[in-house]
């Protein structure tokens, strides 16, 4: 079964993370699948602009937390150098993609999966859709989008407490530009949106978005995540070494699995 879906709708490709039994967790062979898409959707000039959306309750849980893990010690840093700047090479494939990308989240867009939505030119979300980056409570960093849409303070809010916040508190922060009721009011609004700006001729298209994000660049961007990159290699090398009020989080996980890993690191959270 493909992992990553496209349809075309004329001009548009709608690309659906299509792994909904794991709420589209970003596992390895589903990266790849995604990579190769918008690969091959780069060198299609039938294509102005596309749709990325996940299939089922969520657009992406974020990183799959259930895949093979790696024995007690974990990663060194080199490797988690290698693996993280594969993350960071993947959300500028998103950003520098010279066509406009269009995020339609539904459910859950969480971690990495949040990540890639706001990495997206235009997020539309569905009046069920949460967003947050819970990672942290595991000793896991993003070096992420929120800053650069939200006020340092509201970012750090977001990020500093791992919360998950609903779809009209992260318009109001900035994160997504429109909310919209219905099952999949979502997705019809981003292809209404994305069939528009196919009618607009595909240069001025393209050299409107580079100027957009050219203005951020100049304002030190890349080089913010570039620090961002580095400091997240040193946070992730201490993941084995987490602990939640006496509980270590990667013995809970080999011992009980994802469930009871996601009840020692969030339970404590509950109520407060």
């Amino acid at each position: 079964m493909a992992l990553v879906l496209t349809e075309r709708r004329g001009r548009v490709a709608v690309v659906t993370l299509n792994r909904p039994e794991k709420l589209n967790a970003l596992s390895g062979e589903l990266v790849a699948e995604l990579v190769e898409v918008f690969d091959q959707l780069a060198g299609d000039d039938q294509v102005r602009v596309v749709v990325l959306t996940g299939a089922g309750r969520a657009f992406s849980a974020g990183a799959d937390l259930g895949g093979p893990r790696r024995a007690e010690g974990g990663r060194t840093l080199d490797e988690w150098w290698q693996r993280l700047e594969g993350n960071e090479l993947r959300q500028f494939m998103i950003r520098d993609f010279a066509k406009p990308v269009i995020a339609a989240v539904n459910g859950y867009a969480l971690g990495r999966g949040c990540e890639l939505a706001l990495w997206c030119d235009i997020v539309i979300a569905s009046e069920d859709a949460k967003f947050g980056e819970p990672e942290i409570r595991h000793g896991s960093m993003v070096a992420s989008m929120i800053p650069w849409l939200a006020n340092p303070q509201l970012a750090k809010l977001l990020i500093l407490t791992g919360d998950t916040i609903g779809a009209q508190e992260a318009l109001q922060m900035g994160l997504v530009a429109k909310v919209m009721p219905g099952e999949d009011g979502h997705l019809r609004e981003a292809v209404r949106i994305a069939e528009r700006i196919a009618k607009v001729p595909a240069f001025a298209v393209q050299y409107n978005k580079a100027a957009i994000n050219g203005m951020y660049d100049a304002m030190g961007f890349r080089m913010g995540v570039a620090y961002g990159h580095k400091l997240e290699v040193l946070c992730h090398s201490r993941i084995p070494e987490v602990e939640i009020e006496g509980v270590n989080l990667e013995q809970r996980r080999r011992e009980g699995g994802v469930r009871a890993f996601l009840e020692a690191r969030d339970g404590p959270f509950r109520d407060t």
